[in-house]
């Protein structure tokens, strides 16, 4: 049986021999994930540029099909796949930067997910393509120095990936790996050591020095140069340990001397990681150091690499005096708060707004401060936190200095921001025209100050109106709503959200069909799995559950610690009498949300089915504690009652579930209860009012009906 390989041990070499004896003959990549490298998606992207290649010349639709995931992790791929112009239309070339950012802040941590599915899809591609790639296997080294990228889609790839199509192999340095990809590699390969097989003993610290001290000065030399040129990511001890002997001074003359050899290459992946280690580790890191962390923090933060553009952020940082260099280096910290917010990492975002009010007293830069305190307040914060009055209170600051700006330009685009940000507290103030208005009259000033750069109207008008759409829908005015998704899809046709949201737009205006084929749409565009959720739910409604079940299926795999889909498979299958694997997806998502109070419900129902009465109860019991408005829970605990005969506790829960929200169903069920006690008024009238609407025949009601009728003059007349 094949199985991925996780193998472990102190040194690549080492590594590298196991895989070769284990992994299956045929074609083999292997590619360096050392963060060092490449800064991002380094073991990615160098997989990427070996495969691309091999497979264009015989299947280019279908890497064309995932250019855009392609060209994310790989742009140096462009001129292969040469689809620039058909992938991101309509928005001209010359703002594809631009245009690249925006949708990457409107995915906010989402867009990394989205490229990993799309790039394991791929690769399972091009594994069912024989004659050209017989036997793939694809390994990834130096994992355990690998950015948060790539750990994301090696997590993905051995979960997802037939190990009997693709073989992944994992090499690391030791088995402390972040999670959730130590979890994935513990549950997805087959664990192998280098410690059995090494090719040669491992030098311990004492012989290292004991052979730096007794090798010449010429070869402890070329020893610390080739760590250097290893762009810091050599494990051979003797070449660490070299390099460290080596004075501060000639490190740094070296360093210098690798940044302006990798420059040189023109290489764009280097300028994100191993050129600003190099010119961090210079003569020059104050300046040249923190001008290379700035470029690579920027691009970082534009294609919505949250958590790398953090870390390279703060290697930035570090080089910089806050006194007299904050304004030569603005990204680094006027942009810093875009990926902590979208991480949630509000403490850290709200210190980056108090050094950035400390040290700029310019009006931009503190209108930039107030709005992000603004987000806090009304959006990022967790509820508890949330003020919506000072939310207000700070955008209105912001508001007032973007008004005080001199540039015409700069000041219309920089007030419909904050205006933007002020429709958004409207709108969870509850005053939905106000934000509505605000929206519209903020997309009014940009067009009368359109901007030197096209994607100034592209691109914060869309945002504008994607946002409007938003406050139209939740006020069911749905054709207005669907009218913004237009003009927002028109702008990014290859873009998912905007079907999707239109998509639901018109499934509340009641137009199913058309609510379907946005779904579609959406799914062809490497969804977010709530476009799979979405049409799920939408194909319920019609009665076509085989489908819904394959789009809850294709969801799971791609998520699947998806409760709320956990859920309502489970309900799926119960309702089809599959019960076991009804009650494997419950039991699933009772171990990743054990209070989850629609689970306990399901488990009930299961135990009840299987004749386990009191695991029942406990179990509903539980359901109604967390959730006392989850009116299925009192409607099964009432119906487990009726079952063993206590039909007074029945009439309770029936009863408060009623409260709850009408239901002919439960009524009928009340009914039940309350004739088998002899209320026949109240049953007749529950019998009465579940007529026409609930599951059980109108001739099983009528006939019902007559019986308590007969025994209530019977009781009248006695």
């Amino acid at each position: 049986m094949t199985h991925h390989l996780w193998i472990t041990g102190p040194h690549r070499q080492d590594r590298q021999a196991v895989w070769e004896d284990a992994s299956p003959k045929g074609v083999r990549l292997v590619s360096d994930c050392h963060s060092r490298l490449r800064g991002v998606y380094t073991g990615t992207n160098t997989l990427l540029r070996q495969l691309v290649p091999l497979v264009y010349e015989h299947a280019t639709e279908l890497v064309h099909s995932y250019a855009t995931e392609i060209l994310y992790v790989a742009p140096e791929l462009n001129d292969l796949i040469a689809t620039e112009p058909e992938v991101f239309r309509p928005i001209p070339v010359e703002v594809y930067r631009e245009h690249r950012r925006f949708l990457a802040r409107a995915y906010s941590t989402v867009r990394p997910l989205l490229l990993a599915h799309g790039l394991t899809d791929f690769l399972r591609e091009c594994a069912a393509l024989p004659p050209v790639l017989p036997s793939l296997s694809c390994s990834f080294e130096n994992v355990h120095a690998a950015d948060e990228l790539d750990r994301q889609l090696l997590t993905i790839l051995v979960r997802r990936v037939d190990p009997g199509m693709v073989t992944i192999g994992v090499g690391s340095a030791d088995e402390r790996l972040p999670e959730p990809l130590a979890r994935a590699l513990y549950r997805h390969t087959r664990r192998l050591s280098t410690g059995l097989t090494s090719r040669r003993p491992s030098r311990g610290q004492d012989d290292v020095g004991e052979a730096l001290r007794r090798a010449p000065a010429g070869l402890r030399e070329t020893w610390a140069k080739a760590f250097v040129d290893s762009d810091g990511t050599s494990d051979v001890p003797l070449e660490q340990a070299a390099y460290d002997a080596v004075s501060v001074s000639r490190r740094r003359d070296w360093h210098d001397e690798r940044a302006e050899l990798l420059l040189q290459q023109d290489d764009f992946g280097l300028r994100l990681g191993a050129i600003p280690y190099h010119r961090a580790h210079g003569r020059f890191h104050t300046t040249r150091g923190a001008a290379a962390y700035t470029e690579a923090t920027e691009y970082v933060t534009d294609v919505g690499y949250y958590e790398a553009a953090v870390r390279i952020g703060d290697l930035g940082r570090a080089l910089v005096d806050r006194t007299t260099q904050m304004r030569a280096h603005p990204s680094l910290f006027l942009d810093q708060d875009i990926p902590l917010l979208a991480l949630r990492r509000t403490d850290e975002a709200r210190r980056v707004y108090e050094e950035l009010r400390a040290f700029s007293a310019e009006p931009a830069v503190q209108a930039h401060v107030a709005y992000g305190m603004s987000m806090l307040y009304a959006r990022f914060y967790p509820p508890e936190q949330r003020d919506l009055t000072r939310a207000r209170a700070w955008i209105n600051t912001a508001l007032a200095l973007a008004r005080t700006l001199p540039d015409a330009e700069l000041r219309a685009h920089l007030t419909a921001f904050e205006q933007n940000g002020l429709a958004l507290i409207e709108y969870r103030l509850g005053h939905f025209d106000e934000a509505i208005r605000l929206e519209t009259e903020a997309m009014e000033l940009l067009d009368s100050k359109p901007g030197p750069h096209p994607y100034e109207r592209y691109l914060r008008r869309a945002l504008l109106t994607f946002n409007r759409a938003q406050v139209c829908a939740t006020v069911g005015r749905y054709d207005e709503a669907i009218a913004d998704w237009t003009s927002v899809i028109d702008l990014f046709p290859h873009e998912s959200d905007g079907y999707l949201e239109r998509g639901t737009a018109h499934r509340g205006a009641g137009r199913p069909e058309e609510a379907l084929a946005d779904y579609g749409r959406a799914i062809a565009r490497n969804p977010p799995p709530e476009a799979y959720y979405n049409r799920a739910g939408m194909l319920l409604e019609l009665g076509c559950e085989q489908e819904a079940l394959a789009d809850y299926d294709i969801l799971l795999d791609l998520d699947p610690d998806h409760v709320d889909t956990l859920v309502n498979r489970a309900a799926l299958h119960y309702d089809r009498g599959d019960l076991g694997q009804a009650r494997q997806d419950v039991e699933r998502g009772l171990t990743l949300e054990p209070a989850h109070a629609r689970l306990l419900c399901a488990l009930g129902l299961l135990e009840l089915a299987d004749g386990r009465v009191e695991t029942a109860h406990r179990a509903l019991t539980r359901a109604i504690e967390e959730a006392p408005t989850l009116a299925a829970a009192w409607a099964n605990r009432g119906v487990l009652a009726y079952t063993v005969g206590d039909t007074g506790a029945a009439i309770t829960d029936l009863t408060q579930a009623l409260t709850l929200g009408e239901d002919a169903d439960i009524r009928y069920n009340r009914a039940l209860a309350h004739q088998h006690q002899g209320n026949w008024q109240q049953a007749i009238d529950d019998y009465t009012e579940s007529l026409g609407n609930a599951g059980s025949t109108p001739e099983d009601i009528h006939t019902r009906l007559a019986e308590c009728r007969r025994e209530l003059t019977d009781s009248e007349q006695a």
